[in-house]
């Protein structure tokens, strides 16, 4: 399917020139004359969702996810439609656990204006395909090959802070309960972890890599307190993997805080109800939400361009201290 940046190759005018003329504005003659030529050789047709955003605008913004059953997606749409209901801006939520789902085309078929999304791995083409004709704002994980907007945490400051903080405590035995490193929130606050050890100069940890489930979490806290030496500290990297953890922990008869320590990622209900309370790495959802939520509504408030230059913004974890990383004796 012919784009607005194949006709771009064979015409040598910028996108803005070509996208001024698909949504009705006045260009030079011989620009117009040099665009149509282009797209009857390409085959090209102006997508009807283009236009439709362009003249008339549905006040809606699409919010796509894997899936509706956890904290950190809910804070997604709380914070999304917070950010946005100032505006007069509805927000029309779709999960899309499977490529049956269709939840892009969904979206597309309610006329929204954008899409802020977490991409299932089956939703990334036909992200692209949307960005062709709308803003989209990528969050959480790098989806390579999508013209957007983009709002990470800086997963590599996670990391290095969960480390720094073990080390300060003392600990020089630690365990990292990690997800999938295909998943680059994982892979980046593995790497942000370890670099920070290796500065230290420390060159030995255990790990463990599985799914992003609580079942996960509990295997890989259980397979780590029964190496030996066990490590004095765990770090686990999400919020399923940390409830796992806890729940592995207190199976094995050992005290947090004492027996051994742990440090949870983004689970700030959960660390209130632990003894003691857990510390922490918080990631701080409904900002990302808001900011993602912002850079949509510039983009309408814009001319949308195809291929115009976008942005990342990487957004600052936070430490919330418990009491659930001992003070070692040096």
């Amino acid at each position: 399917m012919a784009t607005y940046k194949d006709i771009q190759r064979e015409t040598g005018l910028s996108l803005a020139t070509i996208s001024k003329y698909y949504n009705g504005r006045n260009v030079l003659e011989a620009n117009r004359v040099a665009i149509e030529e282009a797209a009857a050789a390409l085959r090209y047709r102006p997508n009807a969702f283009a236009r439709g955003f362009r003249l008339q605008r549905s006040r809606t913004i699409g919010v796509l996810l894997p899936a509706l059953d956890n904290d950190f997606h809910l804070k997604i749409i709380a914070g999304a439609e917070a950010a946005l209901r100032d505006e007069g801006i509805t927000v029309i939520v779709m999960s899309s656990p499977t490529p049956a789902a269709g939840a892009v085309e969904v979206l597309r078929s309610r006329m929204v204006d954008g899409i802020i999304a977490i991409p299932s791995p089956h939703d990334v083409e036909l992200l692209r395909e949307a960005a062709e004709t709308m803003p989209v704002v990528i969050i959480d994980w790098e989806a390579n090959g999508v013209d957007a907007d983009r709002v990470f945490l800086d997963n590599v400051q996670a990391g290095a802070l969960a480390a720094r903080h073990l080390l300060d405590h003392g600990h020089r035995r630690l365990g990292l309960i990690v997800g999938e490193r295909t998943i680059s929130t994982m892979r980046l606050r593995e790497e942000g972890f370890l670099a920070e050890l290796r500065a230290a100069g420390l060159d030995a940890w255990e790990a463990t890599e599985g799914p992003l489930t609580m079942e996960q979490g509990h295997a890989g806290a259980f397979e780590l307190l029964h190496r030996r030496p066990r490590p004095t500290a765990l770090f686990s990297t999400n919020y399923e993997l940390t409830l796992g953890a806890v729940i592995a922990v207190n199976e094995s008869g050992l005290r947090i805080g004492r027996d051994i320590s742990l440090l949870g990622f983004d689970s700030v209900e959960m660390a209130q109800v632990t003894v003691p309370k857990l510390t922490i790495i918080e990631q701080p959802t409904r900002s990302i939400a808001a900011e993602a939520a912002l850079m949509i509504h510039r983009r309408l408030s814009d001319d949308y361009i195809p291929g115009q230059q976008r942005v990342t913004k990487l957004v600052a974890p936070r430490l919330v201290l418990g009491g659930s990383v001992a003070q070692l004796e040096s």
